[in-house]
């Protein structure tokens, strides 16, 4: 499902003395079947962004088309069709559990959407097992599991209204580093199946590593956009706005200044800086 900014704008509290600014001239198009990274610093507007994927937030001018649907500041068409299209990962998303069992939880989005109980109960099962959950849990109360666990529990919500764009907004906060690997394997895992993933976060890892193409936001617009090679080749431009490379292309450009040593690719990753300096050796060359 593709998503098509033009000419987005929001304005909070417009009219009053509190009124801001949070987009403006927003533009641009997020393919369908891609995995798209949006970075920038606090405040740029990502998440405000985000919030008018999937009709949380309207705008105030400009419009938004996911899919078919166009949303734009008129307020009388129903979005809930598109909701169930769109579906979005909150930061700690386990705040958002309440039912008595996990099952009802997971069984909850599904039906308010019109699927019959038995059919959410099936996708209930599927989902525990997709996010790395025993089905023995689902009779548990979410609040008896663990932080990890119940954040799984909540994605699996999400995941069973089978959505066809997923929004994750750092979905990894406050793991540690395993818990963040399985999550991001698991939402690439994802990807692969041919689910539209779009990842707000500010781990420039986690964009170099994933994404097929980056957004970056700076004071409420597009400032770049493009494949992590193109982005993170804008490195004193990126810098300007408060941005760094990831690690690997960081000790890249050290070496290179350092020994003079052209690498053979970007390293985007760790493993790319690996290949990169175990391909400096093969052919000879020392670092010293």
């Amino acid at each position: 499902m593709e998503i098509v900014f033009k000419e987005l704008e929001h304005i909070y509290s417009k009219g009053t003395p509190f009124e801001r600014v949070a987009l403006y001239q927003v533009n641009g198009v997020l393919e369908s079947g891609k995995y798209h990274a949006i970075i920038g610093h606090t405040g740029s507007g990502k998440s405000t962004l985000l919030q008018h994927m999937n009709g949380l937030l309207r705008p105030t001018s400009g419009n938004i088309q996911i899919g078919e649907e166009i949303v734009t500041s008129e307020k009388k068409k129903k979005l809930k069709n598109l909701r169930s299209k769109v579906g979005i990962v909150f930061q700690f998303p386990e705040h958002q559990l309440f039912e008595e069992t996990v099952e009802k939880d997971i069984c909850f989005g599904p039906m308010n959407f019109g699927v019959g109980q038995e059919e959410a109960k099936k996708r209930a099962k599927e989902m525990m097992t997709l996010v790395g959950l025993s089905e023995d849990l689902l009779e548990r109360s979410p609040f008896e599991l663990s932080g990890g666990q119940m954040r799984r529990v909540a994605i699996a919500g999400v995941l069973a209204m089978e959505p066809e764009v997923l929004i994750l907004d750092e979905p990894t906060a406050g793991l540690d580093p395993r818990g963040q690997l399985e999550l991001m394997s698991m939402f690439y895992n994802l990807y692969k199946k041919g689910i539209t993933i779009i990842l707000v976060t500010h781990s420039m890892e986690d964009a170099a590593k994933y994404a097929d193409n980056i957004l970056v936001m700076h004071d409420g617009t597009v400032f770049t956009e493009g494949t992590p090679e193109q982005v993170f080749a804008q490195k004193k431009a990126l810098e300007e706005i408060g941005l760094t490379l990831p690690l690997a292309l960081q000790y890249q450009k050290a070496v290179e200044e350092k020994f003079n040593i052209p690498f053979k690719k970007t390293s985007l990753t760790a493993e790319d800086f690996i290949e990169n300096v175990t391909a400096i050796f093969q052919q000879g060359r020392e670092l010293s």
